[in-house]
């Protein structure tokens, strides 16, 4: 369960909030040393915009940095084309690189960093780097929510739930945003097993995530705790409904398990 929660929600975690403004091109946490590397930079952010380029970009980005080794911007942005390529062991190379050299003045990269740790199961490496952004940049809101969202992995989800709380205070957004923070509220519960408390949240993103299976397990699995609690009758026909529409009923190891001893 614990790889598998973490690809389904940690992952929202790169959405950008941060991360827009520096795709501009316009920010540089590290000075370059040689006077044609950003602008090399600069070309390669442009650049994003077209994925039949992302090779000869990234071999341009490597040769920056070999001819450039000090320059962090570099480095960063050719992790985040070899990520694009599906070169997930070098991105996190280049991210790792990148974080230390800025020394701790670029969340977005430790940010980043997180989440590539996350996808080969390094989840305290994850998880230091997202306090690291709380403790360097208090003001932005990832932190906070990868802390959230390692808490799914790590398994303490009362500290989840504060920073989580902390995160949606930051959060000046609506939209998908929204529904993430409030889907995480609901899946921290019922792993909890809060269920009364998870409910209300699930309800609130059901049009969101209706179609995805790991949502439907916690959904179901939430409605019919909560309506055996309360001999409700209408939620756990609600609850067989959404189970019925989970298509891999195996999705989450200990969710599938309780979910089988519920409807089977």
């Amino acid at each position: 369960m614990k790889k598998l929660l973490a690809i389904f929600i940690l992952i929202l975690s790169i959405k950008g909030f941060s991360q827009d403004n520096y795709f501009l091109g316009k920010t540089n946490y590290c000075t370059p040393e040689k006077g044609d590397s950003k602008e090399m930079f600069q070309g390669a952010m442009a650049a994003l915009n077209f994925p039949k380029y992302y090779t000869a970009t990234s071999l341009v980005l490597l040769k920056t940095i070999k001819e450039d080794p000090k320059y962090c911007d570099a480095y960063f942005l050719a992790g985040y084309y070899l990520r694009l390529q599906n070169l997930d062991k070098e991105a996190l190379i280049m991210y790792y690189t990148a974080d230390s050299l800025a020394q701790n003045k670029a969340p977005i990269f430790k940010q980043n960093l997180a989440v590539q740790y996350m996808k080969f199961g390094q989840v305290k490496k994850a998880r230091n780097k997202y306090e690291e952004m709380i403790k360097y940049f208090p003001g932005d809101p990832e932190g906070y929510y990868g802390v959230a969202n390692t808490s799914l992995i790590l398994e303490d989800y009362d500290d989840g739930l504060v920073n989580l709380k902390k995160a949606e205070e930051r959060y000046g957004y609506t939209g998908t945003v929204k529904s993430d923070v409030r889907y995480l509220y609901g899946a921290l519960y019922c792993l909890k097993e809060k269920y009364d408390e998870a409910l209300p949240y699930l309800d609130e993103v059901y049009s969101v995530y209706k179609k995805d299976d790991h949502y439907l397990a916690l959904y179901a699995l939430t409605q019919i705790k909560s309506g055996k609690s309360k001999n409700d009758e209408k939620l756990i026909k609600k609850a067989r409904k959404s189970y019925e529409k989970i298509k891999d009923k195996n999705i989450l190891e200990n969710i599938s398990k309780k979910l089988k001893e519920e409807f089977s």
